[in-house]
C-alpha cells in the first residue's frame, strides 16, 4: 500500500514515510484529509445553494454523487482501501462515526422534513457504497430519476 500511495504522491516511499512514520500515520491523515474535503465541498456548494432550506442536504446528495449515480469524486477508491485499513480499529471507527453524526444532525436541522433529509443521505451513502462495491449500475435513465426524486426531496419543507 505505502508503494502505491509514494507513487500516486510523486515521492519515494522514504519520503513519504519521512512525513508519516508508520502506515497508521499515513491511514490517519489520509482520512482526515478526505473527510476535510467532504466537508469543505458541502460547505462550498451549500453556501451557493440560493434556496435556504434543504442547502445542507442538497450538498450532501451532490458531494456524495454524481447525477448518474456513480461517486462524486475518484476518492472512492481510495475510500475503499483506507475503509479495509480501518477495519475493526474502535478508534477510528469513532472518529468516523463522529462526523457521520455530525453531518446526519446537520441535514436534520435543514429546515425540511427531518425524514426526507434522513432518506436523502441514506440512498446517497447506499449508491457511493454500491459504486464502490462495483455492483452493477442502475441504468442511466433510472439513476437520473432516482437522483431527482432525492433532489425532490430536499425542497420539501
Amino acid at each position: 500500500m505505502l508503494d502505491a500511495v509514494a507513487a500516486d504522491a510523486g515521492v519515494s516511499k522514504g519520503g513519504l514515510l519521512y512525513h508519516f512514520a508508520s502506515k497508521n500515520a499515513l491511514i490517519d491523515g489520509l482520512v482526515e484529509r478526505m473527510l476535510q474535503s467532504f466537508d469543505r465541498a458541502q460547505a462550498s456548494l451549500a453556501g451557493d445553494d440560493d434556496a435556504a432550506l434543504g442547502r445542507w442536504t442538497r450538498a450532501y446528495l451532490a458531494t456524495t454523487v454524481k447525477p448518474d449515480g456513480d461517486p462524486a469524486d475518484a476518492s472512492a477508491r481510495l475510500m475503499a482501501g483506507l475503509l479495509a485499513g480501518i477495519g475493526g480499529d474502535e478508534a477510528r471507527l469513532a472518529a468516523l462515526r463522529e462526523r457521520f453524526a455530525a453531518w446526519q444532525a446537520r441535514i436534520e436541522a435543514d429546515g425540511i422534513d427531518p425524514v426526507s433529509a434522513t432518506l436523502v443521505r441514506l440512498a446517497a451513502d447506499g449508491l457511493w457504497l454500491s459504486a464502490l462495491l462495483g455492483l452493477p449500475k442502475l441504468d442511466p435513465d433510472l439513476a437520473a430519476d432516482v437522483l431527482a426524486a432525492l433532489d425532490g426531496l430536499t425542497r420539501e419543507a
